[in-house]
This record gives structure tokens, C-alpha cells and sequence, in this order.
């Protein structure tokens, strides 16, 4: 869905705009997904051990340069000009021995795995992050350079870089720990190097990367959770500011019609209209408040075939702390106030999405302004318009 609506494919700078997050922020969230993600865990403590305890080895053609008795097959022709380029010395001889070496395509995709994991566990360890993520990354990133180390020592060479292409033969092998590190490989590609529309959603599922004081990502994956709302009752795309170019605009807005009726989503700002009508407006003048600082997080517009309009705002916060969710009910219920001349008229005037922690009274059947849904919830829930 991204990719739809970018003026320009370039998918982490897209994503870091879309989420309104610095690139920094962005490249963190990146490399903490890759570095915690269960699938490194499991790959440092299972697949690794095993596949070192039952490394593959290979053959291969070493040539040798040196004077006195040969060791292995001798290339003539390489010694003979050899021997001419060394001033016809007779002890001299270019041999062709056969070694067997550990040095596998697939031992330098298990290297190049630990390598990266190491790199971005010391690049990490160096910003900001939550503590608990320290922890486990530090353990991480000493468990991939201690096994790295096992396996230089048996003449694995370390590449800093591994190509689709020589990964492609290792897809059919049939031992469970190369297939893991194939897929890793895969999570590595997809989430650091390419940071493809795939990884909002893994985020979010895991619920484990979202930096603690930003709800950003939360917000774009609600934004587009509505789209697809929209998108799977029956609405059509009619329109979508693009996103990602130099001249566009950086808030999206999604324009989409059904039998007449046309429904605006406005992500980080509302309509003009309403920035007018704001019965708050005075107070924040007279303090030099930015109020454009408090605006909601998403607001919807829709215009019926008669020209009623129904205005509903969305606000978004990732917790379960029912406390906060108390305070955020609070702070939607002051739009809904400040908002009260051109938001509605018809309940629920406004849906505050939360991570979890609440639940609805079942026998409960009142139209109450607020309807509050889960993240859960929010994808099966039918549009109140």
C-alpha cells in the first residue's frame, strides 16, 4: 500500500516520512528488529551450535609456488614459467595439491549472518534504546562475535558482502539449520538493507520495537487499517497525496467514494473548516500556544449526496494502562468540545484506538460519543458511516 501511494520508491526514506520519524529514529527501529527479532535468537542458540557441530566441508585446488620437492600434482606449464621468470632455477615447481577445507558457501553465509549481527549490536549499543533491549542485545551481539571467532579459526573467510545469487543454491539444501539461515538472510535483507511496506506490519505484530515515547507507527498502521476499511466495504480510491517526493506533501490524505458518498481521511491534520471553528482558538492566541502542536490524529469527512456532512476524529495511543487510556478518553472528549460546531452530528463522533487493556460492557447500549477499539478489534470492525 505504500508503494502505491509514493511518489518515488525509495522504501525506507518513504516509510521514515510516512511515520514522521528522523531517518535516525528509523534506521534504529530498523536494526532492533532485525537484532531482537526471535529468528536471530533462535539462530544463535539452535542453528548455529548445530551446524557448527556437523560443519560441511569441501575440496579444493590449492597451488603452491615454492622450490624444492613438490607437493601434489605439478603444472608444468605454470613451472616452466615460472622458472623462466625466476632465472631458470631447476628446484623451483608450481604444484596443484587437493585440501579439504571448511570454507563452504554456506559456512560464509552463517559468517556474513554473525558478522551482521555483530556490526548492528555495536552500531545499537551506541544510541539510544530501551534497557531491557540492551540487555538482550549486548548477550546477542557477544554470543554471534564469540562463534564468528570458531568460525575464522577453521578458515571460513569473513565476506562483508553476500549476493541473492549466492544464496540461490543454498535454498534447496535440505539441512534445517542452512534453510534457517536462508530465511534469516532474508529477514536481514528485507528489514535493514531494504526496509520493504512488509515491515510496519511485523513491527506492529510483534509489538516489541516501537520507541517507548513515540506512537508514530501506530498512528501510519491505524491510518492505513482504515483505508483498507474503506477499501473492503465497498469504497473506491478516488485520491491519495503522495508521499516520498521533494515537492509533495508530507501529511497524506485519502480521498475515497461510494454511491455518491465521498469520505476524506486526514492523517496529522484536520479540515480548514474546522481549524476555523475551534471555540479554543482565543485561549491559545492569547498564550501563544501552537495549537497545531494538539490537532487530532487522524479526522474523517464525509459528504453525503444531500451535503450533510458527518466529521468524526480518530486519536491514537499504543498502551494497555488503563489510566492512560482514562486520560486519553479525557483529551478526545476536549476536540470533541473544542471541535462541537462542526464535528458530528451522528455518535460516535470520535473512535480512540488503543493498543489493548479494555474492554466493552456487552449489555451496554448507549450511543456514547467515544467508541474506544483495540488494535485487535480495529481490523473487524464495520465504518459507523
Amino acid at each position: 500500500m505504500l508503494k502505491r501511494f509514493s511518489a518515488e520508491y525509495r522504501p525506507s526514506d518513504i516509510l521514515a516520512a510516512f511515520a514522521c520519524l528522523p531517518k535516525q529514529e528509523f534506521d534504529t527501529l530498523r536494526r532492533l528488529n532485525f537484532t531482537l527479532s526471535d529468528e536471530v535468537n533462535i539462530f544463535l542458540e539452535e542453528h548455529v551450535p548445530h551446524f557448527i557441530r556437523t560443519m560441511p566441508s569441501t575440496t579444493q585446488h590449492m597451488v603452491e609456488d615454492r622450490s624444492g620437492p613438490p607437493r601434489g600434482r605439478i603444472d608444468w606449464m605454470r613451472t616452466f614459467a615460472r622458472r623462466t621468470q625466476a632465472g631458470s632455477d631447476p628446484t623451483l615447481f608450481v604444484s596443484r595439491s587437493v585440501e579439504r577445507t571448511s570454507d563452504t558457501s554456506a559456512a560464509r553465509l552463517f559468517a556474513f549472518l554473525l558478522n551482521k549481527i555483530v556490526e548492528g549490536g555495536e552500531w545499537l549499543d551506541k544510541r539510544e534504546i530501551p534497557e531491557i533491549a540492551r540487555t538482550d542485545l549486548q548477550s546477542h551481539t557477544a554470543t554471534a562475535r564469540r562463534i564468528a571467532a570458531i568460525f575464522r579459526s577453521r578458515g571460513v573467510r569473513p565476506s562483508n558482502r553476500v549476493t541473492g545469487r549466492e544464496v540461490a543454491p543454498l535454498r534447496k539444501s535440505r539441512r534445517p539449520d542452512v534453510i534457517a539461515a536462508v530465511r534469516l538472510y532474508d529477514l536481514y535483507v528485507n528489514v535493514v538493507e531494504l526496509a520493504n511496506e512488509n515491515l510496519l506490519r511485523n513491527l506492529l505484530r510483534r509489538k516489541q520495537l516501537a520507541p517507548e515515547d513515540l506512537d508514530d507507527l501506530f498512528e501510519v498502521w491505524t491510518l492505513l487499517t482504515l483505508v483498507e476499511l474503506h477499501l473492503n466495504e465497498g469504497w473506491d480510491l478516488q485520491k491519495a497525496l503522495l508521499i516520498g517526493g521533494g515537492s509533495s506533501p508530507k501529511r497524506p490524505k485519502f480521498t475515497m467514494e461510494k454511491n455518491g458518498h465521498v469520505a476524506e481521511l486526514f492523517y496529522q491534520t484536520i479540515p480548514s473548516e474546522m481549524g476555523k471553528s475551534s471555540a479554543y482558538k482565543a485561549i491559545f492566541r492569547e498564550y501563544d500556544l501552537d495549537a497545531s502542536m494538539r490537532r487530532p490524529d487522524i479526522t474523517a469527512r464525509v459528504t453525503g449526496l444531500d451535503g450533510q456532512v458527518q466529521r468524526m476524529i480518530i486519536e491514537v495511543k499504543r498502551t494497555r494502562d488503563q489510566g492512560y487510556i482514562l486520560d486519553s478518553v479525557y483529551k478526545t472528549l476536549g476536540y470533541l468540545s473544542d471541535f462541537k460546531d462542526t464535528v458530528g452530528p451522528n455518535t460516535p463522533m470520535a473512535i480512540l484506538v488503543v493498543w489493548d487493556g479494555i474492554v466493552r460492557d456487552k449489555g451496554s447500549g448507549f450511543n456514547t460519543p467515544v467508541l474506544i477499539v483495540t488494535a485487535a478489534q480495529l481490523p473487524l470492525m464495520s465504518l459507523p458511516y
